[in-house]
């Protein structure tokens, strides 16, 4: 990992930047007393739990659990490593930065990356709109209905069949032979003079940006008439600037208007993507094959709620698509699928030759799992039992993991419908596949089951939200201390320290406690800040939530005490009856009076 010279710098940005000011260039915060309120930019949700706090200069998602400061932020954001967040905030508070040796190499090494792919970029688009070497390209390019307007927006270009044509051109330029070898596009032959060859020699070529619009590699197509050996497509390789798992094609030009309806359409390949888009339907993007990774679901899922499938008509016959399809709801995407019928095979063509077709088929998307059951339906015969068994294994295992309990109900009815059978049976068949599926990592974020302990520690935290949301807390503290002691050691820490303060203030108590307690006092102090209580209903909460703890610590007392109970007088031990009688009936009383006890 580089290193940076930093540690004051990033304290310097953090005194020059709010991180209110910095969050509300992305996402539109609302003042609620203390803090701002926002529905979370990193999930879907209808009422908004993503909270940021001035006074500590934090974030935090009560939905996803997301947290952190302005750095945090950015890099979750953004979907950049610390030191492009670090490079971004300096730019917006205007710090020039400065960093160690082993930094600027490195960094130097990535930007002078950037630099060498937007050169190739730069040569191929000229051989391809200019240059004699170009012009079959051009030619088949504009033929299959891409305007130029359009080539030259996606820099769209042509590897000429001449490497060293482009390798003289890079080498003027002032790039290393080390240069061209790391940026993934040339090799190096390994044997006679050694001499660089271009890997995308005669192919049309796609530049691949990120959404920051940083070209980080190409994709390569081969034109009609190619040797039947050389591969369809071919990408970069792995560099230092260019991931395939982390990169969607087109993003950088259709983010905007993704954003604008929440709504993307994807697709397999580039003219799938560029006719549509030329068309003016921009909302689009295209992945390679029918394989969603994390990596690009985590980046479409901050633009868009749902997901229109675009994708071979084929897509849900193969594991690929069905580990996509589990891994997009996991994601509670709104997956619907793009129908364009026998007469055409793919988005380009659909558009090519009928936009008003495509544009109405875009009006009637159907949901994927609809599509999965209609399609299965339209091949198979549901009335054999051949065919409900093979619908089955078609259909259930993705209507089997579908994350949502009320939706998959639903969906498991629709099939027993569309087979002829009962509910009860494809339930029975479904359990034999159910105990085999890993959890989605949806999963992840569903509430723990509350256990008494986890309980214990809700209404522990929330008392101190409690105290923390009054204007002197220090004062309160002293007052509750006479009452209740707290059970859990980390809130107890938080409380003991908290008694010691004489004059509260924030940035004091939070300098006093220890790395461990940090993260935690900020949920406690973040919820507080939203509390606004009036000083009698603080009170009266406070009691309550004293009263259903004590009363807890009672009853389990009292269950104890049955229990011996019922062992004394099986051996009839009058005098243990006796004295466990009386116990009883004291800690009844005690339980009857924490319904008039007050602070």
């Amino acid at each position: 990992m580089l290193n940076y010279l930093v540690e004051s710098q990033v304290e310097e940005i953090k005194k020059k930047l709010d991180i209110v000011d910095v969050i509300n260039r992305f996402t539109p915060l609302k003042k609620r007393g203390h803090h701002y309120l926002a529905c979370c930019p990193f999930h879907q949700e209808k009422t908004p739990s993503f909270i940021v706090s001035p006074e500590l200069q934090i974030f935090k998602c009560f939905g996803c659990g997301k947290a952190g400061d302005v750095f945090t932020f950015i890099e979750d954001f953004e979907r950049v490593d610390f030191k492009e967040a670090l490079e971004e905030l300096a730019k917006m508070a205007g710090i020039e930065l400065k960093h160690d040796a082993r930094f600027a190499q490195g960094e130097s090494k990535r930007q002078r990356l950037f630099l060498l792919n937007h050169e190739v970029a730069k040569f191929y688009h000229y051989i391809l709109t200019e240059h004699p070497l170009g012009k079959s390209a051009l030619d088949y390019v504009l033929n299959r209905g891409i305007k130029l307007e359009t080539i030259n927006l996606f820099k769209i270009g042509f590897s000429p069949p001449y490497p060293q044509l482009i390798t003289t051109y890079l080498t003027k330029k002032g790039f290393t032979v080390p240069e061209l070898i790391a940026s993934g596009t040339f090799g190096q032959s390994t044997y006679g003079r050694r001499e660089l060859y271009d890997r995308f020699r005669d192919r049309l070529i796609f530049p691949l940006a990120d959404f920051r619009d940083r070209i980080l590699g190409f994709s390569g197509r081969v034109l009609p008439g190619a040797k039947t050996e050389m591969a369809k497509y071919i990408n970069s390789p792995e560099t230092d600037i260019y991931h395939k798992s982390q990169t969607v094609f087109g993003l950088n030009l259709s983010k905007e208007y993704i954003k604008k309806n929440s709504v993307v359409i994807v697709t397999e390949g580039e003219f799938d993507m560029i006719s549509p888009y030329q068309s003016d339907f921009k909302n689009i993007v295209a992945i390679k094959g029918t394989a969603f990774t994390t990596d690009q679901l985590q980046l479409l899922r901050r633009y868009a709620d749902t997901l229109i499938l675009a994708l071979d008509s084929d897509f849900a016959g193969n594991n690929a698509a069905r580990k996509s399809i589990e891994l997009a709801d996991s994601f509670d995407f709104d997956i619907q699928v793009l129908i364009l019928g026998k007469d055409y095979k793919d988005p380009d063509e659909a558009v090519q030759k009928n936009p008003a077709f495509f544009k109405k088929q875009l009006e009637h998307t159907v949901s994927i799992w609809d599509y999965l059951i209609d399609s299965a339906v339209a091949v198979t015969d549901p009335s054999s039992i051949k065919g409900k068994k093979q619908i089955l294994n078609t259909v259930l295992p993705f209507i089997s993991k579908i994350t949502n309990s009320v939706i998959r109900s639903d969906y498991i009815h629709k099939l027993a419908d569309a087979i002829g059978s009962t509910v009860e049976s494809v339930l029975d068949e479904s359990k034999k596949i159910s105990p085999g599926r890993t959890a989605p990592a949806v999963d992840a974020l569903a509430p723990p089951v509350i256990t008494p302990d986890s309980r214990l520690d809700r209404l522990e935290q929330h008392l101190l939200s409690l105290i923390f949301s009054a204007n002197k807390p220090s004062i309160l503290a002293r007052r509750i201390k006479k009452k209740y002691t707290f059970s859990t050691p980390r809130f107890l820490s938080i409380f003991t320290l908290l008694l010691k303060q004489k004059n509260y203030q924030l940035n004091t108590f939070t300098s006093k406690l220890p790395p461990e307690l940090q993260s935690i006092f900020q949920d406690i102090y973040i919820t507080a800040s939203g509390l606004n209580l009036e000083p009698l209903r603080r009170r009266l909460e406070i009691t309550k939530i004293i009263n259903l703890i004590l009363s807890q610590n009672l009853k389990k007392e009292l269950e104890s005490i049955s229990r011996e109970l019922s062992l004394a007088e099986k051996i009839e031990d009058s005098a243990k009856i006796e004295e466990l009688e009386t116990k009883y009936n004291q800690l009844l009383a005690g339980l009857s009076r924490l319904q008039t006890n007050k602070i």
